[in-house]
């Protein structure tokens, strides 16, 4: 049997198809290779929400360390705010004294009689009460 006789050979009905129905239409494929035709696109690669956790517990772990710098930041400026000269205040270096006077940016605290030292405001931890000294204690 010859290619062109075999081209044009009429294929009868499939049994329980109505002749005038269209059969599909298939892609033309090369003989020895099947292409399967999905309605439903492949599924995606699994392990995709394994990314997504680390990352939302990077992002909440960052907004909380920020509220808690804004918080801690806050509650140094009003501490600042609160002194106010004859103040026995605590220094971040260990150093108490008595605040003789308040700049914008620097602060002078005398350490002992006649000798009085400039610092920077942000160098201030507070005033010197008896909580703070309880508080130091404590650590040592």
């Amino acid at each position: 049997m010859s290619s062109a006789a075999f081209a044009f050979q009429q294929v009868p009905p499939a049994p329980g198809r109505p002749e005038g129905k269209p059969l599909p239409k298939t892609t033309e494929q090369t003989p020895g290779t099947a292409q399967p035709q999905h309605d439903n696109p492949p599924p995606s690669a699994p392990g995709g929400g394994l990314l997504t956790l680390p990352l939302l517990l990077l992002g909440a772990l960052l907004v909380m360390m920020f509220w808690s710098s804004r918080s801690q930041q806050k509650k140094q400026q009003a501490t600042l705010a609160a002194l106010k000269r004859g103040d026995r205040v605590l220094t971040q270096s260990g150093l108490v004294g008595k605040l003789v006077e308040v700049g914008d940016r620097y602060a002078k605290v005398e350490i002992a009689p006649g000798v009085r030292i400039d610092l920077l405001k942000s160098a201030l931890v507070g005033k010197d009460t008896a909580e703070t000294a309880a508080s130091v204690e404590k650590k040592n």
